[in-house]
């Protein structure tokens, strides 16, 4: 009783454990973006932009060959494969901060065999015991490292759910491209069957006399003008689907039949948000995966500090040696022992010293790189409406355009097979007609990217947290994929 009584002067240090960390703590960094709008001055229509669209937006598009496509590339695309490994990491190195917390215990045992030099008489002897030690955490530095082991976790966990946003955006951008591939070569051998018509025209009226020669050499450079194209588009084509396959995880030619239908390009000029609350910012994974990297640098200084001070720890050992194994347990061969221990780093050079320095520039590279996260990710939100605003503008102006020219085409064909225009007019509205409709594929498939690029902007693509464990909700399906693979 009296040897427990000894260990009583050591309680009050683990109660200093439970409550007393040096370092700084954590404090959220502020976010002063505008709290109404980022792009002011023009008013939004929220019934067309809410937080449960951006969900799954690609559905918004109503094109289930493309839903199919991004759900494929979340359980396959090696980015985000890669990314579930990291969050393995991050939650393994997690649980051996937290081991740092608990009691060690080590068993051993041994068996040897003695003699006298001068007795050659030998004996065996056999040995076996445990050392526990249990350090107790009076300054914080366990726990500091456990508190930048779990920051650093949800930073990788949110990390991945950015990756997971980023790729189903390059796969909806990627597939839009295609698609306006497709539509773009049917267009362009559409008006290469046109052409080769006005051509036979051509010959026959030069048959009759009313065209020389010229005009019929016109007609047939204009189809191998037109037919030369289409090497090239079929060419960005095959490279536009190679990129799709690869995003998704699929081996070159994977997807050549299931896309070989052509499918229009979505309307979507009916809706362009022309602000956006900045309330919508904040759901972005990387600027939550930025201030959790904040989080855990600021630990580290913390873990740091803690060097500067003792360490005590709680030493106990029991062990037992018998001449025969049989007796290994027996009291009169066993001896144990209990008690406390300290150690500390008095001298070290100053590189305990100059590893908060570290530490401490390291917290303030975070806060750095958290503010340029947010500051790109309105500039990206900016981009976004901007460019999708704009090209809108472009689509309907070009489709008066198309619409121009498509009349202009028709009236030239019927006044040139009248002889009331030369030949010069006729190819010149031909040529104008191709141009406008390929530029009209190209506009379009600008403005579908450009809303998904404002998608991706805000985050699109995952439910944002409410509250640290929430993120780690999210996350199951990464951490459960990672564990069925191991």
């Amino acid at each position: 009783m009296n040897k427990i009584y000894k260990l009583i002067p050591f309680l009050p240090m683990l109660a200093l454990s439970a409550c007393f960390t040096v370092g700084p703590d954590f404090k959220k960094p502020e976010n002063k973006t505008d709290s109404a709008f980022v792009n002011k001055g023009i008013e939004l229509n929220t019934a067309k932009l809410s937080e449960k669209d951006l969900v799954q937006w690609w559905k918004l598009f109503g094109d289930d060959c493309l839903t199919e496509l991004i759900e494929q590339a979340v359980k396959t695309n090696f980015d985000i494969e890669t990314a579930r490994y990291r969050v393995a990491q991050a939650r393994a190195i997690l649980g051996i901060e937290y081991g740092g917390l608990l009691p060690t215990l080590n068993a051993d045992g041994s068996m040897r065999e003695q003699a006298h030099p001068i007795d050659s008489h030998s004996n065996d002897k056999y040995s076996m015991g445990a050392t526990a030690a249990w350090e107790i955490d009076i300054f914080g530095g366990i726990r500091r490292g456990i508190e930048s082991a779990k920051a650093d976790y949800y930073a990788t966990a949110t990390e991945a759910i950015a990756t997971k946003v980023k790729v189903s955006a390059e796969v909806a951008q990627a597939y839009f491209t295609y698609r306006a591939y497709q539509i773009e070569y049917r267009i362009t051998r559409e008006n290469l069957t046109a052409q080769r018509k006005t051509f036979d025209i051509t010959k026959q009226r030069k048959q009759n006399g009313f065209v020389s020669q010229l005009d019929v050499l016109q007609a047939a450079a204009e189809v191998s003008a037109t037919n030369a194209q289409l090497p090239e588009i079929e060419k960005n084509m095959r490279l536009a689907l190679n990129a799709l396959e690869i995003l998704v995880g699929l081996q070159t030619g994977s997807l050549k039949e299931k896309l070989a239908v052509e499918k229009p390009l979505p309307k979507f000029e009916s809706f362009v948000p022309a602000g956006v609350p900045a309330e919508l910012l904040r759901r972005r994974p990387d600027v939550l995966a930025a201030e959790y990297r904040i989080h855990a640098a600021t630990a580290n200084i913390g873990v740091a500090k803690a060097e500067l001070y003792p360490k005590f720890t709680v030493i106990g050992t029991i062990s037992y040696e018998a001449p025969k194994i049989g007796r290994l347990v027996e009291n009169k061969y066993g001896s144990w022992g209990v008690g406390p221990s300290i150690s500390w780093n008095l001298f070290q050079g100053g590189q305990i010293l100059n590893n908060i320095k570290l530490q401490e520039a390291v917290a303030k590279e975070a806060k750095v790189s958290w503010k340029s996260t947010v500051f790109n990710a309105i500039k990206e939100v900016e981009d976004a409406l901007i460019s999708s605003t704009k090209e809108r503008e472009r689509i309907e102006l070009i489709n008066t355009l198309v619409n121009d020219n498509q009349k202009a085409f028709d009236l030239s064909k019927k006044l040139y097979s009248a002889g009331e225009i030369e030949f010069l007019d006729l190819l010149v509205s031909q040529r104008a007609l191709l141009a406008s409709q390929q530029n009209q594929v190209a506009t379009r498939v600008k403005f579908v990217n450009y809303i998904v690029a404002l998608y991706k902007s805000l985050g699109g693509g995952w439910t944002p947290p409410t509250e640290e464990k929430y993120i780690i909700i999210q996350t199951n399906d990464i951490i459960k994929n990672t564990q069925n693979e191991s």
